[in-house]
Order: structure tokens, then sequence, then C-alpha cells
């Protein structure tokens, strides 16, 4: 019997079952293991189908991304009994034997192995049903794929084999550009588990977005672990703005997104194409960390609260844009006085989003080596005092686009209604009674804001 048959299964498709946990990064990366193992003629299973093989791809973030990880495994393990299940991504990557002794892995793989995740799979065979009669195969233990990552792999890995609709429906589509990261900030993990910054070639990129517009998509997201860096190991700076031009390019009736990108790398003609490319999201969500210069310091970040208060005041002097920020509370160095500094910081500028998280330390990072953290009730009242100020943002935004005219992709509607969501340029869903006739980028006109969504309508 194949060992990846269950037991008792019939003679029909071996089915994987896929369980993404953490970023869009990693919503990408399932995409691609999707289309992968869908190209070389495995079936996916369904919720509620069982499985023969379960693909589990994980995050490690914070300490709170590994518990949801493993409780994650242990109940996919109890609902696919007998299937396979291999763990992959940035968890796996930085704690390979510890993923291994969760009860039901068959197999972890680490960042670069998931690549290659068909080839070590093998072919699907259906196989007969079990002999009962059969001796048991002998037990074997977790198979162990997971090399170390900050050595530089090929920049083919960072793109997805196929146009696949990745986490926006039939209309917007991720893709994935880059990968890695140089930066070895204090307290992030993300280089030790995705390896050093490498980039699809410019052809290659633009190919791929040409394949996704083809495939009936009207936005392309840009997206990277440090997507500010595209381009730099190619001996190339400012290619990013090089590449958004060249998949402009391709028609008229689509645009591009941008996800996060490091204020630091958003180099000068990246900022003259948000200024002047309408088909250019208005939206762009910079990572600030903290509003405090000493804590910015211990976190290795290589730019100071005014020179991002300059960017973000800049990019919101040329109209409305949604403007995001990821903060971090109760990092080692920052004491009552210091987080007073980000809030008063981030109270004053014009940003629109707010993603808080309360520090934790990730093994192996310099911010580990220091014991001097906030404690955990201070780091919870930090962030929902954050959390506080960032919906009275969120909301004064959207109120603020009331009586306007942006530009929208409609997203999807309920197969029973009419009603359906916008997505704007300014990253501000609405949701429209009747669907636009026409397809592509549409004016969608703001008209109220009713517990806590926006409601407008289509002209024409």
């Amino acid at each position: 019997m194949p060992y990846f048959q269950r037991p008792g299964a019939t003679a029909k498709a071996p089915r994987v079952f896929y369980f993404t946990l953490g970023c869009r990064l990693n919503q990408h990366d399932t995409a691609a293991m999707r289309a992968s193992l869908g190209e070389a003629g495995w079936a996916e299973a369904r919720e509620g189908e069982a499985a023969d093989v379960v693909v589990v791809n994980t995050c490690t973030v914070t300490a709170r991304a590994d518990q949801e990880a493993r409780q994650a495994i242990r109940r996919l393990a109890r609902e696919h009994p007998g299937a396979r299940v291999v763990v992959t991504g940035c968890y796996a990557q930085r704690a390979p034997r510890e993923v291994a002794a969760i009860p039901g892995v068959s197999d972890v793989l680490g960042t670069a192995e998931r690549d290659t995740i068909a080839e070590r799979l093998g072919a699907p065979r259906a196989g007969a049903p079990a002999d009962p009669n059969a001796p048991a195969a002998p037990p074997r233990g977790p198979v162990i794929a997971a090399a170390p990552a900050r050595a530089k792999r090929p920049a083919a890995s960072a793109a997805v084999p196929a146009p696949v609709p990745i986490a926006f429906g039939r209309t917007r589509a991720l893709l994935k550009v880059q990968d890695g990261c140089d930066a070895f900030c204090s307290y992030c993990v993300v280089p030790y588990v995705r390896g050093r910054s490498r980039s699809l070639p410019l052809a290659e990129a633009t190919d791929r977005a040409r394949r996704l517009l083809e495939a009936g998509f009207h936005e392309i997201v840009l997206s990277g672990a440090d997507l500010g860096a595209y381009g730099r190991d190619l001996g190339r700076r400012g290619l990013l703005a090089a590449l958004i031009e060249a998949i402009l390019d391709l028609g008229a009736s689509h645009r591009v997104r941008i996800s996060s990108i490091e204020p630091n790398k958003v180099d000068p003609s990246l900022l003259a194409l948000a200024e002047s490319e309408p088909r250019l999201c208005r939206h762009f969500h910079l990572p600030l960390q903290s509003g405090s210069p000493a804590v910015l310091g211990a976190m290795r970040r290589p730019y100071d609260p005014s020179a991002y208060a300059r960017l973000v005041e800049r990019l919101a002097g040329g109209g409305p844009a949604a403007i995001g920020a990821d903060v971090i509370v109760g990092h080692p160095g920052e004491g009552e006085a210091e987080f007073e500094e980000t809030y008063r910081f981030v109270e004053a500028l014009p940003v629109t989003h707010l993603h808080v998280f309360r520090y934790s330390p990730r093994p192996g990072t310099r911010a580990a080596l220091h014991n001097d953290a906030a404690p955990l009730a201070v780091a919870r009242e930090r962030s929902e005092r954050l959390r506080v100020l960032a919906d009275a943002k969120r909301d004064a935004f959207h109120r603020s686009l009331i009586g306007s005219l942006r530009p929208a992709i409609v997203e999807g509607a309920r197969p029973s209604v009419e009603s359906c969501i916008a997505m704007t340029d300014v990253y501000a869903p609405v949701r429209l009674e009747q669907r636009p006739p026409a397809g592509g980028i549409v004016p969608v006109r703001v008209d109220a804001l009713r517990d806590g969504a926006l409601l407008g309508s289509a002209p024409g």
C-alpha cells in the first residue's frame, strides 16, 4: 500500500488538504504548492473531506504564532486520521525538530524544501483497497528536510508557478516578486527562516503578471518579504518602479497595488510614480515599529521618526491615501516615556490603518538576548491603547471619503443577491447594492458609513 494512502481507502485519486497560517506571503506560498501538486496530478480535499495528505504552512513571527501552529497541527491530525501530515513554512524552518515532535507529524519541510513538495510527495497513485490480511507497515519517525535558510537561493523560488487566484477571489491577485531579507532587525526572525533577499527577474515577473491578467484579474498586488529590496540582488536600484510601469503597460483595464514596503526603501523613482500614476493604488503600508528614536535604534531600524513623518506627509499630501503602519509595543528598551513618544507620534500622523503587535522574543535574534522587555500586562495595556487609536483613525478616514468618487474593483457577489463589495484604490471596501454592469476598474461613489461599513453606488 502506498505510504500516502489512508488505511481502508478505496481506489481513487489521493487528496491533499491545505491549511495556511500567517501572512499573505504564506498564502502565496500555499497557492504555489497547490498549483505544483495540482500539475503533478494530486487532487484537492475540500473542507470536511477526508484527506490522504495534509499540508500545514506555518508562521513563526511570534510565540503565539508557534502556539497556533501546534494547535492546528494536532487538530488536523485528529480530523484526518491516517493521513500524511506535512508541516512546512517558517516555524518548520526555525524549529524543525520541535515541529517533528508534535504527535501526528509525518514530514517537516523548510521554506526552501516546500518549493519541491511535488517531487518529495512523489507521483500520486490511486492504489487498491487495503488488504486487511497484509502485514502493517513498519512505524517510522518524521522525515525532516530543512536546510539553513540564510544562504541565497535561486530567484525562481520567489514566484508562483501558475496564475492562480490567491486570497482575493477572481479579481485581485497577489504576485510575489521578492523573498527573504538582508536587514536583520533585532527582533525579526524573517532572515533566518526565509533566507537572504532575492528577486524575480523583471521579465519573468512581468510575464507572470501578464498571465494573471489574461486569467481575468484586474488588480495585481505586488508582494515580498522585503518588497523595497526588489532588484537589489540583481544589481539594479529603482527596479520596483520599473516593474510597476511594465505591468501597467500590459493594458488599460487593470491597476497595481504594492504591499508592505520599508519606509527607507521608498526610492525617488517609486515616490514619483506614486504621485503621478493614477493606476498605482493610493495605498501604502509603511512599517513604523516605534516612534521613539531610542527604541528604533535598539531595533536596528535604519531611519528615525522625522524621516518617517516626512514620507507619510508627502504621500498624504497628494490627495486621499490609505497609509498603514506596523507598531511593536514592549520591545526591550521601551519604557513608559518611549511608548508615549510612539503614541503621540502616531496620533499626529495622517496614518489610516495600524497593525499593533506585542513584542515576542524570537530565538536567535539580538533582542532575545535582552531581558528588559515590558511585562506582558504592560504590553497588553499599551497595545490596547494603540488599537483604540487605530479604530478612531480608520473611522475618521472612512468618514472623510463620504461623497467622493473612487476607482474600485468589484471583488465578488453572493449568488443569491446583487450586492457586492468593491475595493477602492485607497483600500476602503464599499458595499454596493447593485453590481456594476462593467468589469475592471469602475467609479464608485461613497455614500455613507453605517455600523463601521462604507456603503456606496456605481453611477451609471
